[in-house]
């Protein structure tokens, strides 16, 4: 009995010890932060320079160690346009950025999580200013009216040309249907003339036969 007892209490302590390892195990990689939010956000089309870009994470990230933490913006052109290491307030992370080229701009960040395990990732946003849009939207508005305006005086001389040689289209008719008629008359006189020089040569032809006939 004591044999038993001994066995069955040291598997007992071996299956707490796993399960107290399990949790250990797992611990750190629910403790792992995560992007929560930004500004701009991912996909976000802006029209005013904001100055500056920022991430908030689930959790205040560690800053214990220099540079660990960063923000990158990188302008249509290639161009870096943020600078130096991001603030920390809280959760947030900002740097100052100079958003002055029109498209799409791309923001890398980096953070330590609160249990000290690195984290990253990527999002875009497009900078599209007021004043090109306006000037896009006035441009297609002036092409507009200019066209309206040329086409105009346009449509009546067509008009015009289009009335005026109705008269010789007219008085040319009768002459395209005389020339039609006379065409046919002389295929008609033709046709005949042709038929009448067969029907003679047929005939020419019998009566020579019989006459050689006949001498025979």
């Amino acid at each position: 009995m004591k044999s038993s007892f001994r066995r069955a209490r040291t598997a007992g302590a071996l299956a707490a010890l796993l399960a107290l390892s399990a949790v250990a195990g797992t611990a750190p990689a629910q403790a792992h932060d995560a992007l929560a939010s930004s500004s701009p956000a991912n996909g976000q089309t802006i029209t005013t320079n904001p100055g500056k870009v920022s991430i908030t994470l689930s959790n205040a990230p560690d800053t214990r160690l220099p540079g660990s933490n960063s923000i990158k913006v990188t302008a249509p052109d290639g161009h870096v346009v943020s600078a130096g290491e991001p603030t920390v307030d809280g959760n947030t992370l900002s740097t100052d950025a100079d958003i002055d080229h029109p498209g799409k701009h791309t923001v890398e960040w980096r953070a330590v999580s609160a249990d000290g395990h690195p984290i990253d990732g990527t999002f875009s946003f497009t900078y599209t200013p007021e004043e090109a849009a306006a000037s896009d939207g006035a441009g297609h508005t002036e092409g507009t009216g200019t066209h309206q305006e040329s086409s105009a005086p346009a449509t009546a001389p067509a008009a015009a040309a289009a009335t005026t040689p109705a008269p010789e289209a007219q008085a040319a008719t009768p002459a395209s249907a005389q020339s039609a008629d006379n065409a046919g008359l002389f295929i008609g006189l033709g046709a005949v003339l042709l038929v009448l020089v067969a029907v003679g040569a047929y005939l020419i032809g019998r009566r020579t036969k019989a006459a050689a006939s006949k001498s025979d």
